[in-house]
C-alpha cells in the first residue's frame, strides 16, 4: 500500500551555490494555489550560505526536505538523489534560480488528469536576471494543450529553430520513472535535461505540451545587455550533445518507428553541425586563420549554424523577430 501521508508532488530543485536564489524558487512553491507538495534540495556541495538558507526556509515549513552532499557530483546526480527520496505520485522539476506563476501545479496536473498523461510540460517564460524583468513567453499557440511525442521534440532542438523544448520542465509520473528505470544521465553535465525528458518519451510515455506559460526561466544571458546572469551554472559543451544524439540512436534507433529514427538522425546531423562550426571557431581563436578558413569551406553549414546560436546573434535575431 501507498503512504498516505506522502504528498501528491515532489518538486526536486539541485541546488549549488544558489543562496541568492532558493528563497525566491521556494515562496514560488509556497505561492501554489495547492499545497500537496514537498520541495526536495539536493545541494551539491554548496560553497557559499545555501545550506543556511534552506535550513532557514525548513524551520517555517515542514514541506521543505535538505539532501546535503559532501562532494560536488553535478546537477544530474543531485537531482537522482532528490528522485531516489521522492515520496510524491509526481516529479516535478524545479531550477534553483527559476520560479513558478502560481496556478502552475494546479493547471498542470489538471491536464495530466484529463489527458491520462506520464509526463506534462508548460511553455515558460524568460526571465532577464540582469533587468529584472520578464521577457515574454518562449512560444506562442492557440491551442491549449498539444501532444508532445520524440519526433516533435527532437525537430524543436534543431540549430535553426526558434524555441528549444530541451529547457522545459516537466511533471512526471512517478511510477513510470521507477517502471522503466529512468534517471538523469550523470556521463554529462550539460543538456542532460533534454536527454532525460527525451527518454521518456522514447520510452513510451504519453507527454502534452502546455502552451499557457507558468514556469519563469532565468536566461543564462541577459537579452538586452548580453552579461550572464549570477545563478546561471549553464557550461555549454557541444561534444555533450553530440555523445547525446550517438547514444539515443545507439539504444533507441533500432526499435524506433521510421519516423522517429529520421528524427534522430536529424538531431545527430545538427549537432554535428554545431560542433563542425565550433572547431573553426577554436581554430580562428587559436590564431589558426588558415586552417579555420579550411574548416568553413569544408563545412560551410556548420559554421552558419554556429553563429546563428552565438549569444550576440540571438539577441540580433530577438530585436528582429527571427
Amino acid at each position: 500500500m501507498g503512504d498516505a501521508t506522502a504528498p501528491r508532488v515532489s518538486v526536486i530543485v539541485a541546488a549549488y551555490n544558489a543562496s541568492a536564489y532558493i528563497a525566491r524558487a521556494a515562496a514560488s512553491l509556497q505561492a501554489q494555489t495547492i499545497d500537496d507538495w514537498e520541495m526536495l534540495v539536493a545541494d551539491d556541495a554548496s560553497s557559499d550560505d545555501t545550506l543556511a538558507v534552506v535550513r532557514g526556509l525548513q524551520a517555517s515549513d515542514a514541506r521543505i526536505r535538505l539532501l546535503p552532499a559532501e562532494t560536488n557530483g553535478g546537477p544530474s546526480a543531485a537531482r537522482n538523489r532528490a528522485i531516489a527520496k521522492a515520496r510524491g505520485e509526481w516529479v516535478a522539476v524545479l531550477d534553483a534560480d527559476d520560479a513558478w506563476r502560481p496556478e502552475r501545479l494546479e493547471r498542470l496536473l489538471a491536464v495530466a488528469r484529463a489527458e491520462g498523461c506520464d509526463v506534462v510540460a508548460d511553455n515558460y517564460i524568460r526571465f532577464d536576471d540582469h533587468a529584472q524583468v520578464e521577457a515574454g513567453a518562449a512560444f506562442h499557440d492557440p491551442r491549449p494543450v498539444t501532444v508532445l511525442d520524440p519526433v516533435r521534440f527532437l525537430d524543436s532542438e534543431h540549430p535553426f529553430g526558434k524555441v528549444r523544448f530541451g529547457l522545459l520542465k516537466p511533471i512526471i509520473r512517478r511510477s513510470f520513472l521507477e517502471a522503466h528505470g529512468l534517471a538523469y544521465p550523470t556521463e554529462i553535465r550539460y543538456a542532460e535535461d533534454f536527454l532525460f525528458f527525451m527518454r521518456i518519451l522514447l520510452e513510451g510515455g504519453v507527454g502534452r505540451l502546455v502552451s499557457a506559460p507558468y514556469y519563469i526561466y532565468t536566461l543564462p544571458q541577459s537579452p538586452t545587455s548580453g552579461r550572464t546572469s549570477a545563478g546561471t551554472r549553464t557550461a555549454p559543451k557541444l561534444s555533450d550533445r553530440v555523445w547525446i544524439a550517438n547514444h539515443l540512436i545507439a539504444h533507441y534507433g533500432a526499435g524506433a518507428a521510421p519516423e522517429v529514427r529520421a528524427a534522430l538522425e536529424r538531431y545527430r546531423q545538427g549537432m554535428a553541425d554545431i560542433h563542425e562550426g565550433h572547431l573553426a571557431h577554436r581554430l580562428w581563436s587559436e590564431g589558426r586563420r588558415a586552417d579555420a578558413l579550411r574548416q568553413i569551406a569544408r563545412r560551410p553549414r556548420g559554421a552558419i549554424a554556429y553563429a546563428w546560436n552565438q549569444p550576440v546573434t540571438k539577441r540580433l535575431r530577438a530585436r528582429v523577430g527571427l
